[in-house]
């Protein structure tokens, strides 16, 4: 794609988004070459790839890339394709017997820090070079994730994270583990995805079930570096109220009901312990001269504490909000005390109308209970599956979306506030494709 086609493609500075770059392949094929070829990228969770010889293939456009436990305390990755005829290594997850990666098609060997270690017949090839070895891709772990990035001239990963590692210390998602691990193909591109969950613009529209039991409006959107997040507006309590949209006065509704909604959206953390808990709250209404909403904070410290987590850091607000982060280019979610909901988003390899979709429910592991290596599970259609009423609702809307951006219609119009990280994304999109 030229400079001056590219330039048509940008953002304007009346913040309207040219459909195109949802749709047209030149434009997809420069952020291969110019985004995901640089940017620091999720390629799984630790525990994955959690024992010696552990591996698991992670896929980004038309790059194959595998990432290997090689000691207990070093992950390292790896382009996936052999040195002498260019073979797949390895594909999905597993394991490599013997401390070793062999090729299946003519048997040459590799240790798993890459070295070339073993090749058939070697005295009839020319003289290999010393120190051969598979091309190495840069990973370095954060927060119980493993990054990588193709870029070798890539900045630090926690300079590129930063700020959110200050930001979501208090979390401690390196000591979370995996609950549930889901992928789908969803029919739309990867930024359709990606925008449907960094704002709360879309709930009056696409979920008008929850108008009733969350408040949609009091939410600030956040621009931090390269990243984004959002959540409940500076110095705004948190109440059991509908949203304003609705126009209910105080009494016209139920603050319970509420609360079992909103613990009902927690990702399913400690969840019989919440639906008792909530019980006893209703069943105390009145109770102390404390609010419902109180009695339930204090008690979910408890429960958080009980099972491990630290809550010292965190305001009685703070246990009943999340914090929404994206993290450019891809990944975005809420993340509460002692649980997280992590989506991440790629293009399914070169289609700009089709993404690839990970749903990663993490959760404080519980004293005395095992930990179980939690296993993918993945459909390849996402009706395969009901995801819940919210879900089902986001993902039908993805075909809408992107056929609408087929359509001739004119530049997208963003909301300035609501809609501001989906705006911030895309103007750091452009700085990276604008960069040669």
């Amino acid at each position: 794609m030229a400079g001056s086609e590219l330039d048509g493609l940008k953002v304007g500075d009346d913040a309207v988004v040219p459909r195109a770059r949802y749709t047209d392949p030149g434009f997809a094929a420069l952020e291969f070459e110019r985004l995901w070829g640089r940017v620091w990228q999720v390629a799984c969770r630790e525990e994955e790839v959690a024992d010696v010889g552990d591996f698991l293939e992670y896929t980004i456009g038309d790059q194959s890339i595998l990432v290997v436990r090689s000691a207990p305390d070093t992950v390292g990755a790896f382009f996936n394709t052999c040195l002498h005829r260019g073979t797949r290594l390895a594909e999905g997850t597993g394991r490599f017997d013997e401390d070793c990666m062999r090729c299946r098609y003519h048997a040459w060997r590799y240790d798993l820090g890459g070295a070339l270690i073993e090749v058939v017949d070697g005295e009839e090839f020319d003289p290999l070079p010393e120190g051969l070895g598979l091309g190495k891709v840069r990973a370095e772990c954060w927060a119980g994730f493993v990054w990588i990035t193709l870029d070798p001239g890539a900045p630090p990963l926690l300079e590129y994270l930063g700020p959110l590692p200050a930001l979501l210390a208090p979390y401690h998602l390196e000591g979370m583990r995996l609950r549930a691990n889901l992928a789908t193909v969803l029919p739309a591109n990867w930024k359709v995805v990606v925008d449907a969950f960094n704002e709360g613009y879309h709930v009056q529209g696409t979920h008008p079930q929850l108008l009733a039991w969350t408040d949609d409006v009091s939410l600030e959107y956040e621009a931090l570096g390269i990243h984004a997040h959002y959540g409940r507006l500076p110095g705004a309590r948190r109440a059991l109220r509908p949203s304003p949209r609705l126009g209910l006065a105080e009494g016209d509704y139920d603050e319970g009901e509420i609360l079992e909604h909103f613990v009902a959206g927690l990702g399913g953390l400690f969840s019989d312990d919440e639906r008792a808990l909530v019980a006893r709250v209703r069943a105390e209404a009145g109770a102390g001269g404390t609010t419902m909403l109180a009695r339930y904070q204090a008690g979910r410290r408890q429960l958080l504490e009980a099972h491990g987590v630290d809550t010292t850091p965190f305001t009685d607000d703070q246990l009943t909000s999340a914090d929404d982060v994206f993290f450019f280019p891809n990944m975005v979610g809420p993340i509460y005390p002692g649980s997280a909901i992590v989506f991440r988003v790629r293009p399914n390899g070169l289609d700009p109308d089709s993404a690839v979709k990970d749903t990663w429910f993490l959760e404080w592991p519980r004293p005395g209970h095992e930990s179980r290596r939690a296993r993918r599970r993945f459909y390849p259609e996402w009706t395969e599956r009901d995801w819940g009423e919210i879900t089902n609702q986001d993902y039908a809307n993805m075909d809408h979306v992107q056929r609408g951006m087929h359509t001739r219609g004119g530049g997208l119009r963003l909301n300035r506030r609501q809609e501001s990280n989906v705006l911030h994304m895309h103007r750091t999109i452009d700085r990276y494709l604008g960069a040669p």
